[in-house]
């Protein structure tokens, strides 16, 4: 059984994290990285500058990181900008990069996180707003739609650590109403 902290982006120029043990209370917040009209390579610096600052420090590293696969995003491309996809991908590859030999990481896809937290996988703005709720319900800290994004990412991936954990979260393990 995994015994580490996860960490848990939800990747984008406004990022939320979820930090913690698996079973335990994620703590979250989110952090932006741009400015309106911010070059990507500004982006990046300060995506990086934040990870060095706030995530390699001792008693604060996690044992693996998990983060939101931007391919989703990338594949409605007819809905998204160039430079947003561009954006997600950079994100992406320089989180890769920071975490080589360094730190665990892995992926997990938009509808994989939403099926496990919120009982389907439905439109953004719905599923947004459910998965809010939810971790409201929880008791989790949560204040914007960005830190419960992170907050259901983050337990995806501890319930598939510690697969007895899904019972607590997971709308399959809930009593009906």
């Amino acid at each position: 059984m995994f015994e580490g902290r996860v960490l848990a982006l939800d990747l984008a120029t406004t990022t939320g994290f979820a930090f913690g043990a698996p079973g335990s209370i994620p703590q979250c917040g989110h952090i932006r990285f741009a400015s309106l009209g911010s070059s990507r390579a500004k982006v990046y610096r300060h995506f990086r500058s934040w990870l060095e600052q706030r995530w390699n420090v001792r008693n604060h590293q996690p044992d693996l990181i998990v983060f939101e696969s931007p391919m989703q995003g990338m594949m409605l491309a007819g809905r998204t900008n160039i430079e947003s996809l561009k954006m997600l991908g950079g994100l992406a590859e320089h989180l890769e990069e920071w975490c080589y030999e360094k730190v665990e990481l892995r992926e997990a896809s938009v509808s994989q996180v939403r099926s496990h937290f919120i009982g389907k996988n439905m439109k953004s703005e719905l599923a947004k707003r459910y998965t809010f709720q939810r971790c409201k319900q929880l008791g989790w800290p949560v204040e914007t739609t960005d830190e419960s994004d992170a907050c259901a990412l983050w337990d995806y991936q501890c319930c598939w650590l510690n697969p007895r954990l899904a019972a607590r979260t997971t709308p399959l393990f809930q009593p009906k109403k």
